[in-house]
């Protein structure tokens, strides 16, 4: 009795010690998630989806196209600037002409026949006639646009005696905000006033039977405006300014002008 007793001890030690050497990862595995077990269960060893790699961000480019579609901004590429571009434009120009004259300068409103020379109107104001504006221009860059221009009056100024109004001269468009469609303008220029008098008889110095003298004038402008970008190669502006001259006498237009520029390439 004594020797079994000895050997089933001796038979229950290598046991216990088997059962103390097994693998502790067996017990510390962590628990399957329901949606593994679930994959487990089916046979899958994909990852789910929550745990997948976040999707990359979408480009610009599709950025762009999203807004494109909702209506959003132009594109980054899109640009209105008149850079590099040569341009012509004309325009319908309308306003009100205040003058005052010298001694000697061509009367401005029809003589009094019972006053002399000296004592004639000096200050006049009145409606100018309507004229077109053309200009030849390049933009040297997107933001100054250098021009050529002309104006034609579409008639004679009665109050005047004057022929229908040419005038030639050069100046620049300065624009802020270049490459957008919507954009503000400010536009220095000068000229010189060519017309002539009209030849109506009336218009003479009593003291001397003599007609004005309708002296060439040198003419100062500045304007501001808006202007529409269509295309790159069309746009819309209103203009809105006063052009003055000092030799005939001295006279401003308080002028209000509205046309079209069209630019290649």
């Amino acid at each position: 009795m004594a020797l079994l007793t000895s050997a089933g001890a001796l038979g229950a030690e290598p046991a216990a010690a088997a059962d103390a050497d097994a693998p502790a990862d067996a017990s510390a595995s962590p628990a399957l998630s329901p949606a593994r077990a679930a994959k487990a269960s089916n046979g899958s060893d994909s990852v789910p989806e929550a745990d997948a790699a976040p999707k990359p961000a979408a480009s610009n480019k599709d950025e762009d196209a999203n807004l494109e579609n909702k209506g959003g901004t132009e594109h980054a590429d899109e640009q209105f600037g008149h850079g590099m571009q040569f341009g012509l434009r004309a325009g319908i120009v309308g306003g009100y002409r205040m003058i005052f004259r010298y001694d000697k300068s061509p009367f401005c409103h029809t003589p009094d026949l019972m006053k002399a020379d000296k004592d004639q109107q000096k200050f006049c104001g009145n409606p100018a006639p309507m004229a077109v504006d053309l200009a030849l221009s390049f933009g040297v860059v997107d933001f100054i646009e250098p021009y050529f221009w002309a104006r034609f009056g579409l008639g004679g100024e009665s109050s005047t005696n004057t022929e229908s109004l040419m005038a030639l001269g050069a100046g620049a468009r300065i624009y802020t905000m270049s490459d957008s469609k919507l954009k503000i303008f400010i536009e220095p220029a000068v000229g010189m006033e060519l017309e002539g008098g009209a030849g109506n008889k009336a218009w003479v110095f009593r003291d001397t039977g003599t007609a004005p003298e309708y002296k060439k004038d040198f003419l100062f402008h500045l304007g501001v405006g808006p202007q529409y970008d269509f295309a790159r190669a069309f746009g819309l502006y209103v203009n809105a300014g006063l052009t003055t001259g000092v030799l005939r006498y001295i006279h401003t237009e308080l002028e209000l002008s509205l046309g079209a520029q069209v630019r290649v390439p």
